[in-house]
């Protein structure tokens, strides 16, 4: 089986802490000489707006463009000549499906300000149609996660969206795995010509067999990704970030084969 559709993470799954160093030459050596043989469509699903996700980009100086992105871990567009293209009726159902999430638990979300926000190790910002919260510390962190999901609890329709001391609230139907499903659908590519990778807590509900026959993780990841991707049969690098992204894509699709 050849891959035709590969999904990374971008922070800390192909792009490392120096941002100085070059981004993932050896992944990129393996997706030029892979699109040689057949069409591979390379997808990023990221917590960044596309803005952010472009700059960084350019400034790492990406020799290609996805062809496909995911932002703030919902939205959906298509890179063409460097643009992003809306994914329209994605997006607008997406939008809408917040905007009344939002409207029916305002007072959840005012109360999480209150209670959490309130404090001096946690800074409440506005964040894709509501607010975030950055925890300032690693306790604060648990303790954050901890307090959220108490708040939540009896709320099932809303999810908390992890990645590291940053949270975001969305609708439990609009993460990075459905997100990447929508992809799949409009290729007309199956799960089993997939190969997805991440490596925090905002990208488990796409690293999931379901969504990807192929699965991986750089060493840098945090314990519970490493915990899912072993459970789902994937594959743990032993190198952090783009390095650790092009050993499982050599592992899973050698070039020789």
């Amino acid at each position: 089986m050849k891959a035709k559709l590969v999904c990374t993470d971008f922070d800390g799954t192909l792009a490392g802490e120096n941002p100085d160093e070059p981004l993932a030459p050896e992944f990129f050596r393996w997706l030029s000489t892979s699109r040689k043989v057949s069409e591979v469509s390379w997808v990023v699903a990221t917590g960044r707006s596309w803005e952010s996700l472009r700059e960084a980009l350019l400034t790492h100086e990406a020799p290609v463009m996805p062809d496909w992105i995911v932002t703030v871990e919902r939205e959906i567009h298509q890179v063409k000549e460097g643009q992003a293209h809306s994914l329209e009726a994605w997006n607008k159902c997406c939008t809408e499906t917040h905007q009344a999430l939002f409207g029916r638990h305002g007072a959840l979300l005012e109360r999480i300000e209150r209670e959490i926000g309130s404090t001096d190790e946690v800074t409440v910002i506005p964040d894709a149609g509501a607010i975030g919260l950055i925890a300032g510390s690693k306790e604060s962190i648990q303790r954050t996660d901890a307090l959220v999901n108490e708040i939540i609890r009896e709320h099932p329709e809303i999810s908390t969206v992890r990645n590291g001391p940053y949270f975001r609230f969305a609708h439990v139907d609009y993460h990075k795995g459905s997100c990447l499903a929508e992809i799949q659908k409009l290729l007309d590519l199956p799960s089993s010509s997939t190969f997805i990778a991440g490596d925090n807590l905002n990208d488990l509900p796409m690293l999931q067999r379901k969504f990807g026959h192929f699965l991986a993780c750089p060493s840098n990841s945090v314990t519970e990704v490493i915990t899912q991707v072993k459970k789902e049969g994937g594959y743990i690098a032993s190198q952090e970030a783009g390095s650790g992204i092009a050993e499982a894509l050599f592992h899973w699709f050698p070039l020789s084969a």
